[in-house]
């Protein structure tokens, strides 16, 4: 029985349609641009997700090369970092001898320096002694050669003398005569 309330029911039931209303020329090209524009944007995010899946296998395999190719060049790294510590390390060493160095030439030069002022004052005080001695040897050499001249006057003036041809032959040595 309830079957047959609900038939009589249903024969009072009215259906309802829903019918869009009458669209104007310019509503009619913006529901169509708005059904484009959709369309467009979810092809344009359709091309951008397959885009990027490319876009990130390519990034994978570019990473997988570069992988291997970092893997091969980091014995190469590994040798230049340490020969950039044995620079470094000779750098350092270079330095310290510079240091050194430049102490040891200003602590020379003090020394040079020194020894070239008590060189100057020996040099100096030996040129005095040497001018003293020069003085001397002169007045002597001077005293001398009165006296030996007082001597030769006085030997002549005793007749002890020798002539003087006599004393050039003997100076000569002996001489061959000639047979004229």
């Amino acid at each position: 029985m309830i079957a047959f309330l609900q038939l009589a029911a249903a024969a009072d039931t009215v259906l309802v349609r829903s019918v869009p209303p009458v669209r104007t020329a310019f509503e009619q090209v913006v529901f169509v641009a708005s059904g484009l524009t959709s369309i467009f944007v979810f092809v344009l995010i359709a091309m951008v997700v397959v885009a990027m899946l490319v876009l990130k296998a390519k990034a994978d395999e570019v990473g997988r090369k570069l992988d291997a190719v970092l893997h091969e060049l980091q014995p190469a790294v590994r040798s230049a970092n340490a020969m950039a510590e044995d620079v470094r390390l000779a750098a350092q060493n270079v330095n310290a001898m510079v240091s050194d160095s430049r102490e040891t030439v200003q602590m020379v030069n003090t020394k040079v320096r020194h020894s070239v002022t008590e060189l100057t004052a020996r040099v100096d005080d030996l040129s005095a002694l040497l001018g003293r001695v020069h003085a001397s040897a002169e007045r002597v050499s001077g005293v001398a050669t009165t006296a030996l001249a007082g001597i030769k006057v006085g030997a002549r003036a005793l007749g002890l003398a020798r002539p003087a041809k006599a004393k050039a032959r003997k100076a000569a040595g002996p001489r061959l005569r000639r047979r004229d």
